[in-house]
């Protein structure tokens, strides 16, 4: 019986990450190497955190962070490996990219496996939305700028702001209201590559579809109230009126519905 890399991998990024940031790593800093959920990320932290060589933390402000006592001592460079944090085969790109394309394909198999049993794209997909927007918006990075740029709507956006913030994955300056991120560096390139993965789950895009839906149905009665009350005012035959306005609103409805998702903005 074959046992999933995933987790392997997992720890081996985390572990060589943490030695380039003096033994510090958060979980969504994973994310720009890996197209995980936070959760699994976290999960695979945790069972190192079981070992005595890590040691899970929360600051002040209430991020978590996992420390490697190992390379606590060690300076901070910049993470750019050149091997494959699994198999230690030579990477012919390096920026962003930790896997051979052997490894990638098989981690991208068990994760696309465990979605059959697992909601974890439906998470990832706004998990690593937010994280790359609150990234690379220009600072003060508040939740109106987060929301004018995101595929889900104002309220989604700060509900899920506020849950990251709980969590210990964002921290918060209310005086600016401004959201910040660990340290890191997620290019839309990294995050294009992670988003088209995920986005082919069902689960990933069920709620855009189910904000799609509300707002298709909502237009689509607004145009046959719009057809009742012209039929009063107008003394339009309401028959006339009531065919036109329903193909017009199914039209519409099912535009609505077909759209091609919101793309984000270059940053």
């Amino acid at each position: 019986m074959s046992y999933p890399i995933w987790p392997v991998v997992t720890e081996n990024l985390a572990e060589q990450l943490s030695a380039t940031q003096a033994g510090v790593i958060h979980p969504a800093q994973l994310l720009p190497y890996l197209p995980l959920s936070l959760d699994l990320a976290a999960q695979t932290l945790d069972a190192l955190a079981e070992s005595a060589r890590v040691e899970k933390s929360t600051s002040k402000d209430g991020s978590t962070a996992y420390i490697f006592k190992e390379s606590a001592n060690e300076s901070p460079r910049k993470f750019s490996p050149r091997q494959c944090v699994y198999s230690k085969e030579l990477l012919d790109d390096h920026e962003y990219s930790v896997l051979s394309p052997e490894v990638g394909k098989q981690v991208k198999a068990e994760l696309s496996l465990l979605a059959s049993n697992d909601i974890w794209p439906a998470q990832a997909v706004w998990e690593h939305e937010l994280l790359f927007l609150t990234e690379n918006l220009p600072a003060p990075t508040s939740t109106s700028a987060i929301a004018g740029h995101s595929r889900l709507p104002f309220k989604k956006v700060e509900q899920r702001l506020n849950e990251l913030l709980d969590r210990g994955v964002l921290s918060l300056d209310k005086e600016l209201n401004a959201w910040e991120t660990p340290p890191m560096r997620y290019p839309k390139r990294a995050y294009d590559r992670n988003d088209q993965y995920i986005r082919q789950f069902p689960g990933a895009i069920r709620e855009e579809l189910e904000v799609r839906l509300v707002r298709g149905l909502s237009i689509s009665l607004i145009i046959l109230l719009a057809c009742l009350i012209l039929a009063v005012v107008a003394k339009i035959p309401f028959i006339v009126l009531l065919f036109s306005g329903l193909i017009t609103a199914i039209l519409v409805f099912v535009k609505i519905i077909k759209a091609h998702p919101k793309a984000l903005p270059e940053l």
